[in-house]
C-alpha cells in the first residue's frame, strides 16, 4: 500500500506484530502479556523496499516471523514494552501512517470488529513475481494467447503502469532469476517467449537466454501519476500494447484487477495449476493432485494428520 511509497515493506513491518499476536495465542498468554508481545514486536518491525530484487527482500519475511516469535517468548518471560506503543504520538501508527496523523480514537479503527478479510476475501498471487507486474502480465498473456504471438512477431512492447509500481520494479535489465522477480521488462518478455510466467521462468538460465534478453530490450515502460481509489497506490489500471514487426499495433483492454484478486478470483483449475507448479518440485504429480483435492475440501478434514501423502517427498 502507501507504505511502499515511503520505502517500507508492509510484510516486514506488519508481519512482526501479526506473528507476535499469533504466537502469543499459541503460548496461551493473557491480555497483558499479549499486549507486551505486540509492543515488543513494534520495535522489531523493519524492512525497506530498496532491498527488493535482492536476497534481503526474502529475508524480510523470515526475519519478521523470527521477530514475532522472539517478542512472544520475551513477553511470556515477563519482558515488557509500552502498552500504548501503537497509538502514542511517537508510536507505531504515527511512524508508519501515510498521512503522519493517524486517527486512533476509539471507534475509528473498529479493531476486532471490522475484518478486511470478511469484507474483501483473499488475494492470491497468480505469478511468482512482484504483485506490481500482475495486471500487465494478465494483459500480455491475453495478447499472446489471443493472437498466437511469437517473439519474432513483436517489434516493441509498451506498458503503462503506476509510479509506485515502477518504484518497486527496480530491475529493468535483470541478470538473475531473483532480479527478474522485480522487473516489468522481464515479466513481459517471459509472457511473450514462454507463454507463461511461472517458477520455471524464474531461473538464471531462462533469464539469460538470448531470446529473453532480446525481448527484454524491446519493452518500453511509461508511468502515470494517477492512483486508483482505495488503499493501494497503484495506477487505476495497467495498459499493454504490442507493436508488430508489420507495424500494426495490438492493444489489450486496460486491466484494473489482476487475476487472483478478490475482485477477479482464480478458478479451481487455475489454482490447481499454480499449486502443481509449486508442489511438483517436491512431490510426484499424483501426490500433489491428491493433496490439492484434500486441501480444496479442508473443511471436511478433522485433523492435519489426515493429510496423508503416499510415497516419499523428493
Amino acid at each position: 500500500g502507501h507504505l511502499h511509497e515511503r520505502g517500507f515493506h508492509p510484510t516486514a513491518v506488519f508481519g512482526a506484530l501479526a506473528t507476535a499476536a499469533a504466537c502469543a495465542r499459541l503460548h496461551g498468554l493473557d491480555v497483558e502479556k499479549t499486549s507486551h508481545a505486540i509492543a515488543i514486536a513494534a520495535s522489531l518491525a523493519a524492512g525497506l523496499v530498496a532491498n527488493f530484487g535482492t536476497m534481503t527482500k526474502s529475508l524480510h519475511a523470515g526475519r519478521t516471523a523470527q521477530s514475532g516469535v522472539l517478542a512472544a517468548r520475551l513477553a511470556a518471560q515477563g519482558f515488557t514494552a509500552s502498552l500504548d506503543v501503537l497509538e502514542h504520538r511517537t508510536g507505531f501508527l504515527w511512524a508508519h501512517s501515510p498521512s503522519g496523523t493517524p486517527k486512533t480514537e476509539d471507534g475509528v479503527i473498529d479493531l476486532g470488529k471490522n475484518w478486511r478479510l470478511e469484507r474483501f476475501g483473499l488475494n492470491v498471487k497468480r505469478y511468482p513475481t512482484c504483485y506490481a507486474t500482475h495486471r500487465s502480465i494478465d494483459a500480455m498473456l491475453g495478447l499472446v494467447q489471443s493472437y498466437g504471438l511469437k517473439s519474432d512477431d513483436v517489434k516493441e512492447i509498451r506498458v503503462r503502469t503506476g509510479v509506485t509500481q515502477k518504484l518497486m520494479l527496480r530491475n529493468a535489465d535483470p541478470r538473475t532469476g531473483l532480479e527478474a522477480k522485480f522487473s516489468m521488462e522481464f515479466a513481459m518478455a517471459a509472457a511473450l517467449v514462454a507463454g507463461r510466467v511461472g517458477l520455471s521462468e524464474l531461473t538464471d538460465n531462462f533469464v539469460q537466454r538470448p531470446e529473453v534478453s532480446a525481448a527484454i530490450a524491446r519493452v518500453r515502460c511509461t508511468t502515470t501519476d494517477e492512483i486508483m481509489p482505495g488503499d493501494q497506490p497503484f495506477a487505476p489500471d495497467d495498459r499493454v500494447s504490442v507493436v508488430l514487426a508489420s507495424g500494426n499495433v495490438l492493444e489489450h483492454a486496460p486491466v484494473v484487477h489482476a487475476k487472483g484478486s478478490w475482485q477477479k478470483p482464480l478458478t479451481r483449475e487455475e489454482l490447481e495449476d499454480k499449486f502443481l507448479d509449486c508442489a511438483t518440485r517436491a512431490l510426484e504429480r499424483d501426490q500433489a493432485l491428491e493433496l490439492f483435492d484434500q486441501l480444496w475440501t479442508l473443511e471436511n478434514v478433522k485433523s492435519l494428520r489426515e493429510l496423508l501423502l503416499t510415497g516419499d517427498v523428493r
